[in-house]
C-alpha cells in the first residue's frame, strides 16, 4: 500500500514530469471546453452573430491548435518517443516549432484586437459593430497571417533532435545559429513583452471611459450595484489579463535566454512550458 501512495508523489515530484502533467491537467479541460464553445457560436450563430465572438472563435482556434502542436516538444522533454524523434527530418520538427510560436503572435494580436473591440463598444455603442464587420477580412488577415513574417523563416534553418545527458529527453534545436541570423523566439519574446503594455494601456483607457463617460450617464437609469459589479469585472479583467501576459512574457524572455545565451535546453523547455498552459488559465477572462 506504501508503494501506491508514494509512486505517485515521487512521479510528481520529478522535476521533468510534473510541467507535463499540469499542462495536461489545465490544457485538456480547456481545449474541451474551447472546442464546445465554438461548436455553439457556431450551430447558434444568428444568436452569436457579432464581431467579438468572431474573435472569440478565432482566439479559441489558435488555443486548441498551440496546446495540440505543443505535445511535440511535451513527449521530447519527458522521454517518450526519443527515438522517433532522433529520426525525424528538420521540416517535421520546424513545423512544431514553428507552429508554437505562429500561435503566439496570433494570441498577442487577437487578445489586442478583443480589448479595442470592448473599448470601441463602450466609446461608439451604436456604431461599432459595423466598423467591426467592415474590417472583418482585415482582423482576419491580421491574426492569421502577419504571425508569418516573423516565423516563416523558421523552414530555411537546421533544426534537428537535441539528446540531452541522460540520454532519454530530447530538445528542439537548430544548427549553427550566428549572430546576424534570424532568431523568430526572439521575435515572439520582444512580440510578448510589446503587446503586454499595448493591453495594459487599452484595458486602463477602457476603465477610464467607463468611468468618465458611461457611468456618469447611466447614474439616473441603473443601480448603484449593477454599476459597481461592472467597474469591478473591468478592473479584474484588466489585472488578470496583465497577469497572464506577464507570466508569457517572462517564460518567453526565458525561453530565449537560456537557449541562446547558455544553451540550457531543459531549462528553456521548461519555461517554454507557460507559452502553452498559462493561456488556459486566463482565458475566461476574455469572455466575461
Amino acid at each position: 500500500m506504501g508503494f501506491f501512495l508514494s509512486a505517485p508523489i515521487v512521479f510528481l515530484a520529478n522535476t521533468v514530469y510534473l510541467p507535463f502533467v499540469i499542462s495536461v491537467v489545465i490544457g485538456v479541460p480547456s481545449s474541451i471546453l474551447y472546442s464546445f464553445e465554438v461548436v455553439i457560436i457556431i450551430t447558434k450563430w444568428k444568436d452569436f452573430n457579432s464581431s467579438f465572438f468572431q474573435l472569440l472563435i478565432a482566439r479559441a482556434i489558435l488555443n486548441i491548435l498551440n496546446f495540440i502542436i505543443s505535445f511535440g516538444q511535451r513527449f521530447g522533454k519527458v522521454g517518450l518517443f526519443t527515438d522517433i524523434y532522433l529520426l525525424l527530418p528538420s521540416w517535421v520538427l520546424a513545423t512544431i516549432f514553428f507552429s508554437s510560436l505562429y500561435c503566439i503572435h496570433g494570441e498577442n494580436i487577437v487578445t489586442t484586437l478583443q480589448l479595442l473591440n470592448r473599448l470601441s463598444s463602450i466609446l461608439w455603442p451604436f456604431t461599432y459593430e459595423k466598423v467591426w464587420k467592415r474590417c472583418l477580412l482585415l482582423t482576419m488577415l491580421l491574426i492569421f497571417i502577419t504571425p508569418l513574417i516573423l516565423t516563416v523563416q523558421m523552414f530555411s534553418q537546421d533544426f534537428y533532435a537535441h539528446l540531452q545527458a541522460d540520454n532519454k529527453t530530447v530538445t528542439i534545436d537548430v544548427h549553427n545559429i550566428k549572430e546576424g541570423d534570424t532568431q523568430p523566439l526572439e521575435y515572439a519574446a520582444y512580440s510578448c513583452v510589446i503587446f503586454m503594455f499595448i493591453c495594459l494601456i487599452i484595458n486602463i483607457a477602457t476603465l477610464f471611459v467607463y468611468k468618465t463617460k458611461v457611468q456618469p450617464q447611466t447614474n439616473k437609469i441603473t443601480s448603484n450595484g449593477l454599476q459597481q459589479t461592472i467597474e469591478k469585472r473591468l478592473t479584474l479583467y484588466a489585472f488578470w489579463t496583465f497577469v497572464g501576459q506577464l507570466l508569457i512574457s517572462i517564460s518567453m524572455v526565458n525561453t530565449l535566454k537560456y537557449t541562446f545565451n547558455d544553451c540550457r535546453f531543459p531549462q528553456a523547455s521548461q519555461w517554454l512550458y507557460f507559452s502553452t498552459w498559462v493561456p488556459a488559465l486566463i482565458y475566461k477572462c476574455y469572455t466575461i
